[in-house]
C-alpha cells in the first residue's frame, strides 16, 4: 500500500476511534443526578412538616414543598428521611443525611455548613424561613403578673429543641412533643409553653390554638431564621451546588403556603 494511502487509512481510523472515545466520554459524565438526603422530624411540627411517622403524606408540610421548588430549580432530587429529631443531628454529624433546617447554633457548628456572609457570620438573606415563639398560657394562670415581678415560672419544651433566652427564674420541664407541652400547660402542670405567632415577619399561630384554653403573649420571647444545614460531606463534594442551593431559597419560598398549612387539620 503507498505511504500516502496507507497515512490517509490512519487519519481516519484515529478519528473514526477519537469520535468513539468523546462519545463514551459524554456518557460517562451524564451520571445520575444528585440527590439531596433531607432528614426531618417523624413528628407533625406545622407549618413545617405534617403527618407523623415515616410516611411522607400527600400533603407534607410547607417546607417539604419549599425544598422541592428549590432542588427542582437547581436540578438535583430531594430524599425524605424522617425520624426523631436527636437521630437526624446525629446522622446529619457522621454524613448519613445530608441536610436538615435548624436554627444557627454554635454547638453545631463544627458538622453543620450554613449559607455565611463574607465575616462569617450566617446570612439571613438566605435563611429558608423566619419565626417568632411567644409564650403559650392557660387562660386564667397569671403568667403576666409573675413575670412583672420576677417570680419563678415552669416552662414545658419538647426534648431536642435548641435552648433560648428564658425570663429569669424559668425552670424547664421536658416534653415529648409540641402537644404533650400544651398539655402539660392546660393541665395546670406547668405554666407556659412556646409556640409559633410569626412566620417570615407575618403574625400567625396554628389554627388548633383557637379551640384550647390558652393566650399567646406578644411581644415574641424569641426570633430566630431557620437554615438549610448541609452536612460537611455534602458541601465538601460540591460547594458551587450547596451555593446555589441556598441562592435558590428565599426566591422559591411561597408565604400563603406556610400560612397555609397553619390550617391543617
Amino acid at each position: 500500500m503507498p505511504i500516502k494511502l496507507l497515512l490517509l487509512s490512519l487519519l481516519i481510523f484515529g478519528t473514526v476511534a477519537l469520535a468513539d472515545v468523546l462519545e463514551t466520554t459524554g456518557q460517562q459524565v451524564n451520571v445520575a443526578p444528585i440527590t439531596l438526603r433531607f432528614c426531618y422530624e417523624d413528628k407533625q411540627l406545622l407549618p413545617y412538616y405534617a403527618g407523623d411517622g415515616a410516611v411522607v403524606p400527600e400533603q407534607p408540610g410547607a417546607t417539604i414543598e419549599h425544598l422541592r421548588r428549590a432542588t427542582a430549580q437547581v436540578g438535583i432530587e430531594l430524599e425524605l428521611i424522617r425520624l426523631p429529631w436527636l437521630r437526624c443531628l446525629q446522622q446529619l454529624e457522621d454524613n448519613s443525611i445530608d441536610a436538615l433546617v435548624a436554627a444557627f447554633d454554635t454547638t453545631r457548628e463544627h458538622y453543620t455548613v450554613y449559607p455565611k456572609q463574607p465575616d462569617g457570620t450566617p446570612d439571613t438573606a438566605k435563611a429558608i424561613n423566619q419565626l417568632s415563639l411567644c409564650l403559650a398560657y392557660r387562660y386564667d394562670n397569671p403568667l403576666i403578673k409573675k413575670l412583672q415581678q420576677q417570680h419563678a415560672i415552669t416552662l414545658s419544651r419538647p426534648l431536642g429543641y435548641r435552648p433560648i433566652p428564658f425570663p429569669p427564674q424559668t425552670t424547664l420541664v421536658a416534653a415529648h412533643s409540641p402537644e404533650h407541652a400544651l398539655d402539660l400547660v392546660i393541665s395546670g402542670r406547668v405554666d407556659a409553653t412556646t409556640v409559633l405567632c410569626e412566620l417570615n415577619g407575618i403574625r400567625a399561630k396554628e389554627q388548633h390554638l383557637e379551640q384550647l384554653p390558652v393566650l399567646l403573649l406578644y411581644p415574641a420571647l424569641y426570633k430566630s431564621d431557620g437554615y438549610l444545614m448541609l452536612s460537611n460531606g455534602f458541601y465538601q463534594r460540591d460547594p458551587e451546588l450547596a451555593e446555589r442551593l441556598w441562592q435558590a431559597l428565599p426566591a422559591t419560598r411561597d408565604k400563603e403556603r406556610y400560612l397555609h398549612y397553619l390550617t391543617y387539620p
